[in-house]
């Protein structure tokens, strides 16, 4: 854990400078945005890459700092207002709150949910918060009210499968 809190920073900034595109038929993000307009084709194939691993019971963390990491680096250095900031908003959105929201209700999937499951997002919800949750305060947006958008979607599972846990799961 300790290596991946080291090494996020360097995947954003790496992520930050790269173009990343992919087809659009192909991508899973009008799902996980819940709308029809999904992500930019500028973040596709980072957040593909994320939604792929919380489908597959893997914190998306480490895919989303490619989200995250060329996000912030286009709202810092040009993208003040427009489409351009649209889209970097709605990219952050998807993989903080809705990839992380997938891997929840994934890993929560199973038919009796237990130890295993808590312990994997005891793991994951705090790494996330803590190495993606900086990147999202420094382009100007409220930390807490992704924070909360994420619990809204995921408390009553997490309440009901962890319930000793559920507090530190949440952040709460």
């Amino acid at each position: 854990m300790r290596r991946f809190l080291i090494s996020a920073p360097i995947f954003l900034l790496v992520s930050a400078c790269s173009g990343e595109q992919a087809d659009e038929a192909t991508s899973p993000a009008a799902a996980a945005t819940g709308g029809s307009s999904g992500v930019a084709e500028t973040y596709r194939t980072s957040f593909d890459r994320a939604w792929q691993s919380a489908s597959e019971g893997r914190s998306p963390s480490q895919a989303c700092a490619g989200v995250v990491g060329k996000a912030a680096g286009l709202l810092k250095t040009t993208a003040t207002g427009g489409q351009k900031r649209t889209d970097a908003i709605a990219a952050l959105d998807a993989c903080y709150v809705g990839a992380m929201a997938h891997f929840v209700e994934t890993t929560l999937s199973v038919e009796k949910p237990g130890t295993t499951e808590c312990i994997n997002l005891l793991k994951a919800l705090p790494v996330h918060r803590s190495s993606l949750g900086g990147f999202i305060t420094d382009v100007g947006e409220d930390v807490a009210a992704y924070d909360r958008r994420l619990n809204d979607r995921i408390e009553a599972k997490v309440r009901s499968a962890c319930p000793d846990t559920a507090a530190v799961i949440l952040g709460a």
